[in-house]
């Protein structure tokens, strides 16, 4: 598969965007944003479908309400060109498929086309981007090995996706020394009851009796009842077949009785079909009677109107002269319109020849060169004329224009000039301005002493919160250190102890003067001061601003502005009226270039007047309309003698035409009239009659031809009913008619019996007997006595059956009792609540542990069957990426990941290499995946941008490699310039931001 042509109606913000001609190694470039990762995405859409809304991918709807979708021209290989539509309309959007050949379909011939590979597959192989690389670079070490080996596999880490989901699976559900899974758990569970369970059943040695009484007695109902359902089977088959016998018996009666019919031979419907035979001859007899002399009558009127052969022979000859008769009415009023012709072609001959007013005869006029290549120039000339005119005009325009414009601009640059300040006045205005400078200096110190003032301001109200909060907190301790105090003076007390009431009352003294002692307030009176020197300087920085000096400062720097704003727009104007003079001084070399080429085109013009033998002034005013009226009079002169010829040729054909006309009459006619008219009336009628008596004949001749057939049709219709007939005589070896309708009546007789015996069969077939249980039932001597005997039985069985259920309920109840009153029953029923959970979880292991073991021998037959070829190729394609300097890639003998030999034969695991070698091998082996293992699919590859980490060295290896891929499209997207050399110019085509180019 190559695609060829893209077209987007609307994706994204991609809009009526054609790309056409794809190569076989294409590059599209673009920079970031200009829409390439988007006509990716359009080439997947259209092949699988849009991306639906409850996906994550993105659908690129288009934003300004273009038509959403496109198109895709492919060429496959065996199917050839096809043209791939899709638009919005169900969830994928509705595709159309129009091959080269006319052949139509939809989305299943599109599947069809695509070898039925869906949209992840063909983005794991054939379609990769830069996020491919950067996953390799995000794996953790010890999984980079069993990533690349998925990669390599599958195209994408879905393998090893799978293989990590069903080992946390599994490990969450079981471990064979783990305490937590679920399973261990229950194991552990499961393992004590069971324990406990053997204890209590040591216990119930009644219980177990029970039961097997139980079972033993539920084993002998069964089997009664078995016995039971047998015996009414058979005597409800022994009802049936003593309804049966009966019809038995008659069956071979019956056939008995046939035997006396066996040689009756007699055809199906034989009466029905001798009265339908005789029935259709009768009639056809009449028919033939009346046909034959239908046939005697037509051949006697055949001989009494016969037609003149003599005038019938001429006929061809009268009607061609009869029909030039109008011909010859059209020719005499065509020769009187020539005449009329001549005349006006004469006078206006003399017309043109007055206009054009040059003494020219007839033979100098038609030598003249009137060719179309002489029109051109002439017509050329005269529109270069009509321009040289006009550029007179716009020229004398342009003059008038430039001219006061560049007027305009002096009288601007005058008036400037004068608004300018003088040289000594601005640079005694700029002098002062700068001794005045420091009143910018002053406002900026200004804002600064506000910003500190704000700052300052808000410190000091946090400050006074915060030794607020000190206080009471501080107010908070002294408290409860008096309240300890106070206790442990009571303590001292209570024991007698001064000590203890001498510390007490010392701490107790102490926290109260701790409580009345003042917080230093030291770094507020140092924020206090900054603050009203602060103010201080605000004050004088206001008092120097509003000093007369600094308020002139002000209106000299407007002034200053002002002069500077004029002087930048003389600037401008000086420059504007430069731009003018050009202008003007262009117009005046304008005026020189007109008058040479006005003298060169006169010449021309006069040299046309001599081919045409014109005088100079009419050469140089009117020759376009000199040369019209020659070549309308040597129109004229020719048109003149073919209408003279064409009046010759007319009158002699008036000649030979009234010459025919004559002969035919002599010929043919007795009298002959003197008017031409009048001969071509009388030799139509006369033909008229003859003809007509010649239709009139072929008519009797035709249906005299079609009695015949019909006569000899009724007859061989005749002739084989007669045969049929005979043929039923001797289907029933009879010889007469009466013989055949007596051997009818025995034949009806034993078709009776036939309906008869069949009858019985059918009822026979309805029955529940096969062919070997009727043979056996029919040795029964006596059905009813056996019919009694096994009622009999049936009936013990029915009164055994109740009795046996009833001691069975007896045993069930005494089994509850002992369930019931013991905590066997609840060990039991606990026991086995928790194997059936246990036996869930199991189910549930037993799930992942198979879909691991099937992974694990998909990955193994990989291993021996698909993966020896794969790695071949990427071995290749490795040594070329490093130089040979990494030759092999083994499989890992156990689990999945890759080995890779260096040059110098050691093994590397892939999470020993650096990070460009990793990224190689993992190229390596994705274009290795799509040329041996998915080889038989031919899409094309497309890569977004996978390489640029690499430097310069190995860039130009993986494009070389690329192109090496001549087998297989490669389409490459690219935002980086330094990438195009390395292709060819026809090979890239262009996109940017604000459009998309076609190619």
């Amino acid at each position: 598969m190559r695609i060829t042509d893209i077209h987007i109606y609307g994706y994204g913000k991609l809009s009526n965007l054609k790309i056409s001609n794809l190569h076989e190694l294409q590059v599209i470039f673009g920079e970031n944003e200009a829409g390439k990762s988007t006509i990716m995405s359009f080439i997947h859409s259209i092949l699988f479908g849009f991306p639906t809304k409850q996906q994550s991918e993105l659908r690129y709807e288009p934003k300004e309400g273009t038509k959403y979708g496109g198109q895709i021209t492919a060429f496959f290989p065996e199917k050839g060109r096809a043209v791939i539509e899709r638009i919005k309309g169900k969830a994928a959007g509705d595709v159309s498929v129009i091959l080269e050949d006319g052949t139509r379909g939809e989305e299943e011939f599109l599947k069809d086309l695509l070898f039925h590979v869906d949209k992840s597959l063909f983005q794991s192989i054939f379609s990769f981007n830069i996020h491919g690389l950067q996953n390799v670079h995000q794996m953790r070490s010890e999984d980079l090995g069993r990533f690349l080996f998925s990669a390599g596999a599958l195209g994408t880490d879905q393998l090893l996706r799978a293989e990590n989901t069903l080992q946390r699976e599994l490990e969450s559900r079981f471990k064979p020394n783990g305490k937590k899974p679920n399973i261990n758990v229950k194991l552990k569970e499961l393992k004590l009851l069971h324990n406990e369970l053997k204890k209590a059943e040591l216990q119930n040695e009644q219980y177990w009796v029970l039961l097997n009484e139980k079972e033993s007695l539920e084993k002998e109902i069964n089997e009664k009842q078995r016995e039971q359902l047998l015996l009414q089977n058979q005597l409800s088959k022994l009802e049936n077949w003593r309804k049966i016998h009966p019809l038995i018996v008659e069956e071979h009666s019956l056939k008995e009785e046939l035997i006396q019919y066996k040689d009756i031979h007699f055809p199906i419907d034989g009466i029905s079909r001798l009265d339908r035979l005789e029935e259709l001859m009768k009639p056809l007899e009449g028919q033939i009677n009346s046909i034959s002399k239908g046939i005697n009558m037509i051949e006697e009127e055949i001989q009494l109107h016969l037609p003149d052969a003599r005038l019938l022979n001429k006929e061809n000859e009268i009607l061609a002269a009869v029909e030039r008769l109008s011909l010859l009415e059209k020719l005499k009023q065509e020769e009187k319109e020539l005449q009329d012709k001549l005349y006006e072609i004469q006078q206006e001959e003399v017309v043109l020849r007055e206009k054009l007013h040059l003494n020219l005869n007839e033979e100098q006029l038609l030598s003249i060169n009137t060719s179309v290549f002489m029109k051109e120039k002439v017509i050329a000339a005269q529109e270069k004329s009509k321009r040289i005119k006009s550029r007179k005009l716009d020229l004398d325009e342009r003059f008038h224009e430039e001219k006061q414009r560049l007027e305009e601009t002096e009288e601007q640059l005058k008036l400037l000039e004068s608004q300018l300040l003088p040289e000594s006045e601005r640079k005694k205005l700029e002098e002062e301005l700068r001794s005045t400078q420091k009143m910018q200096d002053l406002e900026q110190e200004l804002i600064q002493i506000d910003t500190r003032l704000d700052f300052l301001y808000k410190t000091q109200n946090s400050e006074k919160e915060r030794l607020h909060r000190k206080k009471n907190q501080e107010k908070y301790q002294l408290s409860i250190f008096c309240f300890l105090f106070f206790a442990l003076i009571a303590w001292g007390v209570m024991e007698a102890s001064w000590p203890i009431i001498i510390i007490g009352v010392l701490g107790v003294f102490y926290s109260i003067s701790m409580f009345f002692k003042k917080s230093t307030e030291g770094n507020n009176n140092f924020v206090h001061e900054e603050l009203t020197s602060l103010k201080n300087r605000k004050k004088l920085i206001l008092q120097k601003l509003n000093e007369p000096s600094m308020i002139n400062a002000a209106k000299m720097e407007d002034r200053l502005e002002k002069d500077k704003r004029v002087l930048e727009r003389l600037h401008q104007f000086k420059f504007l009226w430069e731009q003018r003079n050009e202008q003007y001084e262009k117009v005046i070399i304008d005026f020189e270039s007109w008058e040479k080429e006005m003298v060169k085109h006169e010449n021309v013009l006069v040299g046309l007047g001599d081919d045409l033998f014109l005088p100079r002034d009419l050469a140089l005013s009117h020759i376009a309309d000199a040369f019209l009226f020659i070549e309308q009079l040597k129109k004229l002169y020719r048109e003149r003698k073919v209408t003279f010829e064409r009046h010759n040729s007319i009158s002699i054909r008036i000649t030979e035409i009234q010459n025919g006309i004559v002969d035919l009459c002599n010929a043919v006619l007795d009298t002959i009239p003197t008017n031409i008219q009048e001969m071509a009336y009388m030799l139509r009628n006369r033909l008229k009659v003859e003809s007509e008596k010649k239709i009139k004949l072929e008519g009797r001749k035709a249906k005299l031809s079609d009695l015949e057939e019909e006569l000899q049709r009724y007859k061989l219709e005749y002739e084989h009913f007669q045969i049929e007939r005979e043929k039923l005589f001797q289907s029933a070896n009879s010889e007469s008619e009466e013989q055949y309708r007596e051997i009818g009546k025995l034949a009806d007789k034993r078709a009776k019996l036939d309906e008869q015996i069949e009858s019985i069969r059918r009822q026979l077939k309805l029955s529940p007997f096969n062919d070997t249980e009727l043979k056996e039932y029919m040795k029964i001597a006596d059905v009813a006595q056996l019919i009694s005997s096994q009622s009999k039985l049936c009936v013990d069985l029915k009164e055994k059956i109740p009795l046996l259920q009833n001691r069975l309920a007896e045993k069930k109840y005494e089994v509850q009792l002992l369930e019931e009153g013991g905590t066997f029953a609840e060990l039991l029923h606990l026991y086995k609540q928790k194997k059936s959970e246990l036996e869930g979880e199991a189910r549930e292991w037993a799930k992942f542990a198979l879909a691991k073991d099937i992974l694990d021998r998909t990955i193994e037959s990989f291993k021996n069957d698909r993966l020896p070829q794969m790695l071949k190729r990427a071995e290749e394609y490795l040594q070329f990426l490093t130089d040979n300097k990494y030759v092999r890639i083994y499989p890992k003998k156990e689990g999945i990941g890759f080995l890779l030999e260096n040059d110098r034969g050691l093994l590397f695991e892939a999470n020993e290499l650096s990070q460009a070698t990793t990224e190689q091998l993992f190229v390596a082996l994705r274009l290795a995946l799509a040329v041996t293992v998915y080889g038989r699919f031919p899409f094309p590859i497309i890569i977004d941008d996978s390489f640029v980490n690499f430097d310069h060295i190995r860039t130009e290896k993986v494009i070389n490699l690329l192109k090496s891929l001549s087998s297989r499209q490669i389409i490459f997207f690219t935002c980086h310039k330094h990438m195009l050399p390395y292709f060819e110019e026809n090979q890239v085509a262009f996109v940017n931001k604000k459009e998309s180019l076609p190619i």
